[in-house]
């Protein structure tokens, strides 16, 4: 992911966009030939600054949200895995505490993370919308610098929607195993239903700013929504350079 920021910051200073906000800067006369002198250099320094910095918070974090809910996840479907294959006379507590030290360890990742993984989607979302605005009106001709912004912002949001959303299924899929136990050891029927109804009955489940459960159906919703503003700012461009054809 590194390679892709370099790709991007490499491609920044051969495309068009970064040639169209020079001569901007070159030409305005908001300001004094010193002061766009000055100034002609704050572009570039951001071309650098900003995706080195994004990258180290952005990769950080996904990095450790994606390790925490894989890992999650395998353990959530290794305690399905003995409820499946547990005969009768074993005892099933420790799984029963095994299951509610990773509804607490699910818990405490959204009371931590919810705001960070909202931040990153979010971004990343906005990222992909202006990489394809760009590739629509600026400049066409820049294959590379766009891709590898595409592909960033992509993999940033897979990470943290396929993840969360790996780590939900698990979750309800082991929920589901818990409840059945009073069934599988009818000799104990009672007491883990009392077990269970104390310590199990919370919905736990993976968020964006407690705001939206993380399922997979996200991907297709944002990939909606993009097109869905893509083609509406498509249409008013349309309708703008229409119009002083028109007028002439």
């Amino acid at each position: 992911m590194f390679g892709l920021n370099i790709i991007f910051v490499i491609s920044y200073f051969y495309s068009s966009e970064g040639a169209i906000v020079k001569n901007y800067i070159k030409n305005s006369q908001y300001a004094s030939q010193e002061v766009r002198q000055f100034f002609i250099f704050v572009p570039e320094i951001l071309s650098i600054a900003v995706p080195v910095l994004s990258a180290l918070v952005f990769i950080s974090l996904t990095g450790y949200y994606g390790f925490v809910c894989f890992y999650a996840r395998f353990l959530f479907y290794r305690i399905e895995e003995k409820i499946r294959h547990l005969s009768k006379d074993c005892s099933c507590v420790p799984i029963i505490h095994a299951y509610v030290d990773l509804t607490s360890l699910m818990i405490s990742l959204d009371d931590y993370l919810s705001f960070s993984a909202f931040v990153i989607v979010l971004s990343s979302l906005s990222g992909l919308f202006y990489v394809n605005f760009g590739i629509h009106f600026l400049c066409v001709g820049d294959v590379l610098h766009f891709l590898a912004a595409e592909i960033w912002f992509s993999i940033l949001v897979c990470m943290i929607i396929l993840s969360a959303s790996a780590a939900n299924r698990a979750s309800l899929a082991a929920k589901e195993a818990i409840y059945s136990l009073p069934g599988r050891i009818p000799r104990y029927y009672y007491e883990l239903e009392v077990i269970i109804r104390s310590e199990c009955m919370r919905d736990v489940s993976l968020t964006l700013w407690k705001i939206y459960e993380i399922d997979r159906s996200l991907i297709l919703s944002a990939l909606g929504t993009l097109i869905t503003y893509g083609m509406l700012l498509v249409t008013m461009g349309s309708t703008i350079k229409s119009k002083p054809q028109e007028a002439q």
